[in-house]
């Protein structure tokens, strides 16, 4: 008799510990079997978060993606439909590095020629037409 091989996929990729926990939580309350990735890594060296696929990683079977990804849509899709520009009332929003884009792109490269962490790069929510950020 052959057994049938599962693939693991990677769902989700988390900053902290704590997120990734409450994703979990919620996941095996659903009946979907997943385990943790780079929980120690994450924890011993933060300032590596967001660069290079770093953080905690939520590992599932590929045959639950479906009903994982429906679980936790609020985590994959951030909800920037209803959101306008407090600055021009545009409701032209786009998710990215923000305003000062050429300063962090500056320090990404400083860092990588001095082979420094470059801390926590979040994407931001800004005004595509005054190009503010939006808090």
């Amino acid at each position: 008799m052959l057994r049938k091989r599962l693939k693991t996929i990677t769902l989700i990729t988390c900053n902290d510990l704590f997120d990734a926990y409450i994703i979990m939580g919620k996941l095996k309350n659903e009946g979907i079997h997943c385990f943790l990735t780079n929980e120690n890594f994450t924890g011993l060296v933060p300032m590596f978060n967001n660069t290079l696929g770093s953080g905690v990683q939520i590992i599932i079977q590929e045959n639950d993606l479906g009903k994982a990804r429906n679980i936790i849509k609020d985590k994959l899709e951030p909800d920037n439909k209803n959101l306008s520009c407090p600055h021009c009332g545009s409701k032209e929003i786009g998710l990215g590095l923000g305003k000062s884009k050429g300063i962090k792109i500056i320090n990404i490269l400083i860092a990588l020629l001095m082979t420094l962490p470059f801390g926590n790069l979040k994407p931001k929510y800004y005004c595509k037409k005054c190009n503010k950020e939006i808090k």
